[in-house]
């Protein structure tokens, strides 16, 4: 910070150069100054002369002068993510140098693109930084794009690329497996109508303890709809599974469910304002909210369903169900 009289306070420190003298190892003293060298000059003219804390001139020598101000701290933040970027990338180079590519060169191309132009120049370097200082390089973006897709196929993840001209969606090939695995990103591929049935048979299991209804007052069409898009956001590896996965869930929540129903439900405080409420197949969509939201999302839009009756019920069930709404 500056002085009233514009001096800028500065932080001196001094090191022990004789192991054998009984000081300090480090001593730290703050003066004000007009520049780091007339601060350094200061100290020294102060704690060196007889009698001074550094004793016999030559006893301490300064190996660190630092401007202590709003404007150095940031500085000097900089300073240090720019140091640490360069580290990550060399470390990152280091260990991607030696394996090929995992995924095709006009991928990695894009990639590169998206990283060096939007996330590197935009959130991790300040934009009046300058290149030079930010010490980043072409291969930047290509080092972060082949850690980011090494990561993705660790964890059995998909990536998605358009095909040139179409516009038509395509699995890259999962690198365990050398195959593309269609998911979510097969969209126009229906779930197994037994695998609807049994996932079906969980949620109006649930849904008959909850409500206390039956199933002569569900639109089982429209429920077995409302399972079917939930289906699709689920991982090609999973749906075998996902009928215990979500019948451990509903039992988990179960509170939850009684609590949205009593609230939504008829007679509830806001009956009739969540229009899923009444399908058994509400369920399963409550899971898929909280584990798969904005894939949920896009195949809710894509196949032309009402963009506000989801967006109640992700809302509902999110925010209007805690415990500390005492219903």
């Amino acid at each position: 910070m500056e002085s009233d009289s514009g001096l800028i306070r500065y932080r001196i420190v001094a090191q022990r150069t004789d192991p054998a003298h009984p000081g300090a190892s480090v001593v730290t003293n703050y003066t004000y100054a007009r520049s780091v060298e007339e601060a350094v000059a200061k100290v020294r003219r102060a704690k060196e002369k007889p009698g001074g804390l550094y004793g016999d001139q030559g006893l301490y020598r300064v190996v660190e002068a630092v401007e202590e101000s709003p404007q150095s701290e940031a500085r000097q933040l900089q300073g240090a993510r720019g140091r640490f970027l360069t580290a990550v990338m060399d470390a990152a180079v280091a260990a991607l140098d030696d394996q090929p590519a995992s995924a095709r060169p006009e991928l990695i191309e894009a990639l590169s693109e998206f990283f060096f132009d939007t996330v590197l120049t935009r959130a991790i370097v300040s934009p009046d930084s300058g290149e030079d200082n930010a010490q980043l390089h072409a291969r930047d973006g290509e080092v972060l794009s082949r850690l980011l897709l090494a990561h993705l196929a660790d964890h059995g993840l998909d990536l998605v690329e358009a095909s040139a001209g179409t516009g038509e969606l395509h699995a890259l090939p999962d690198r365990h497996t050398g195959v593309g695995r269609p998911s979510l990103r097969d969209e126009e591929s229906d779930a197994p109508a037994e695998l609807i049935e049994r996932v079906l048979a969980v949620c109006e299991q649930h849904y008959a303890a909850v409500t206390g209804t039956t199933s002569e007052q569900w639109d089982q069409e429209s429920s077995q709809e409302l399972v079917d898009i939930a289906l699709r956001t689920v991982h090609l590896a999973e749906p075998e599974t996902y009928p215990q996965t979500l019948d451990a869930y509903l039992h988990e929540h179960r509170a939850r469910l009684e609590r949205l129903w009593r609230r939504y439900g008829p007679g509830g405080m806001f009956a009739g304002e969540l229009v899923l409420i009444d399908l058994p197949g509400s369920f399963a969509l409550c899971e898929r909210i909280e584990t798969t939201p904005l894939w949920l999302e896009g195949i809710w839009t894509k196949h032309g369903q009402e963009e506000t009756a989801l967006e109640r019920l992700q809302n509902s069930w999110l925010y209007d169900t805690g415990e500390e709404d005492g219903r």
